[in-house]
């Protein structure tokens, strides 16, 4: 018999998360209050800050509605300053913000601090050529939750295809969500990228545990829902996307059109996602769906 673990099972209300933005307070073109007005009025209901090497504060605008919140984008140097990769730490206070030496043990110690890290823009070409992060890279290093698979920075596909690497090693349990970004730092980057959280309430306990559970999806632009029932996989979209189901090595199980779509798995997938994909491209991930044979 078979089981379909839903990552959506649990109640609340999808909420709209900016997970990668910079501000003035680094390399960002808006004052920090300036860049928040703008994610407000664009219906987000969370934002978390992530200044290079440095945690901005800007609370002026939280309310039940919206809520920023710190966090920091920490280089991890390779050979020297300013190459290497970058780790997103979201929902941090009080920890070090200066580059990193060991991606490990900032990673350790960003989860010791209560904070959830976040694998930037792996398939990236910046700090000449030494700013991604590799297959081996993402099946090594321990603890960290997500894997951004969408930004402007870095190509989307590649992006995903590290991700599901990482989630087919990991397995249920430990494998990390899969998230799209803004990572904003001029105008023409701002909302281009963004999660879904399904969320009981505008709090950072409530963004927390959501993004822990996988209770989320990416996007790029398209509305969405997914979710699992009956022995199925099912999505829901706009009625002119095409929703796109694939197994846990990649390989496309079947296209269909929306406004609903689904699939029977039959044992072999080991987790199955769900691509909803609109006519100019843009696009909605779900989390994976494990499928287990109880």
């Amino acid at each position: 018999m078979l089981r379909v673990l839903n990552p959506y099972a649990a109640p609340g209300v999808y909420r709209k998360a900016q997970l990668h933005c910079h501000t003035a307070a680094s390399d960002g073109a808006f004052a920090p209050a300036d860049l928040l007005a703008r994610y407000r009025a664009a219906g987000y209901a969370f934002v978390v800050i992530t200044d290079h090497e440095r945690i901005t504060y800007c609370e002026t605008l939280n309310d039940r509605e919206f809520l920023a919140l710190p966090g920091i984008e920490t280089r991890v140097t390779r050979w020297i300053p300013p190459l290497g990769p970058h780790l997103g730490r979201l929902l941090v206070q009080g920890v070090d913000q200066r580059p990193a030496r060991d991606a490990q043990a900032c990673i350790d110690a960003t989860a010791a601090a209560g904070g959830l890290v976040v694998m930037n823009h792996p398939s990236w070409t910046g700090s000449a050529w030494t700013g991604h992060w590799s297959v081996e890279d993402l099946c090594r290093l321990r603890g960290y939750h997500l894997v951004e698979i969408s930004g402007p920075h870095s190509h989307s596909p590649d992006d995903v295809r590290r991700w599901t690497a990482a989630v087919r090693h990991w397995g249920p349990g430990a494998a990390p969500g899969g998230i799209a970004v803004d990572d904003c730092h001029r105008a023409d980057q701002f909302n281009v990228g963004w999660v879904m959280v399904k969320a009981a309430d505008v709090t950072a306990v409530a963004l927390r545990e959501a993004l822990r559970r996988g209770a989320f999806y990416a996007s790029t632009g398209p509305a969405a829902e997914f979710g699992a029932g009956d022995g199925e996989v099912w999505a829901r979209a706009a009625r002119e996307a095409t929703v796109h189901f694939f197994d846990g090595h990649d390989h496309l199980l079947v296209a269909r059109p929306g406004p609903q779509a689904r699939y029977h798995p039959h044992g072999g997938e080991r987790f199955v996602r769900v691509e909803a994909r609109a006519p100019d491209g843009r696009t909605a991930w779900s989390q994976p769906f494990w499928v287990l044979r109880s």
